[in-house]
C-alpha cells in the first residue's frame, strides 16, 4: 500500500512563462550583435549610448521580474489588487 505524498500543482497564474519570456527578452537585449548597434562613438546625456543602453535594458529586465512577482504574489495569496477609492466625505 502506498501512502499519499503531499504534491501541490503550482497554480495557474502563469507566472513560470511570464519568468521564461523575461529571460529571453533579457538574452535578446544583451545579444552581442545588438549591442554592436549601439556602440558609437557619441554621447547622449553626456553618457555613452553603449553604458546607457546597457543600464537601461539591465533596469527593464529587473523592473519586469518585479512586476511579475508583484502580480504572482496577490494572485496566489487569493489577495485582489489594491485599488484606490475615493474618500467618503
Amino acid at each position: 500500500m502506498t501512502t499519499p505524498r503531499n504534491l501541490r500543482m503550482a497554480p495557474p497564474s502563469g507566472a513560470r512563462e511570464r519568468y521564461v519570456a523575461v529571460f529571453m527578452l533579457g538574452l535578446a537585449l544583451f545579444f552581442p550583435p545588438l549591442l554592436v548597434v549601439f556602440d558609437i562613438p557619441g554621447l547622449t546625456f553626456g553618457i555613452p549610448s553603449l553604458f546607457l543602453y546597457l543600464y537601461l535594458a539591465w533596469a527593464l529586465v529587473i523592473l519586469l521580474i518585479a512586476v511579475i512577482a508583484q502580480v504572482t504574489s496577490h494572485a496566489e495569496k487569493g489577495v485582489p489588487e489594491p485599488v484606490e477609492q475615493d474618500p467618503k466625505p
